[in-house]
């Protein structure tokens, strides 16, 4: 996400859940509407999603896996008889992502405060100084 787009969703009057999702998970919108499916399905396999997403089976595939590895979704094996199994993906519940949002923005908080402190020196080691002392 550029600056740009975060000042501008920083300076919204309203935010959606998509621009907090984006902004403080880091994830794309695609990865979003994945998550929209699975959450309103249940559960589902990675040809469901990959047909409601209009995408194909390895891009759904790789969609699927970043929100397990990102913790909005889970995977689980699924019997389907003789011994075989399948895979299905389920949305975590919104509070769950409403609690992981929150460690998130707790701690990028807290990164930036402690950052906050060494910011005069960090302007002197960017040549700031030397810079403006010329003008």
């Amino acid at each position: 996400m550029s600056l740009r787009e975060l000042h501008s969703i920083i300076n919204s009057p309203e935010l959606g859940a998509d621009e907090l999702m984006k902004c403080a998970l880091g994830i794309k919108i695609i990865e979003i509407e994945a998550y929209c499916v699975l959450y309103n399905a249940g559960s589902s396999t990675v040809q469901d999603v990959a047909s409601k997403l209009n995408r194909s089976r390895p891009t759904t595939q790789r969609l699927l896996q970043s929100l397990v590895e990102k913790g909005l979704a889970i995977r689980e094996e699924e019997l389907i008889g003789l011994g075989g199994y399948k895979y299905v993906y389920k949305a975590v519940s919104p509070e769950i992502l409403k609690n992981r949002t929150k460690e998130i923005l707790d701690k990028w908080y807290q990164r930036m405060l402690s950052e906050v402190d060494f910011l005069p020196s960090k302007i002197e080691l960017m040549g700031c100084n030397k810079k403006f002392n010329k003008l």
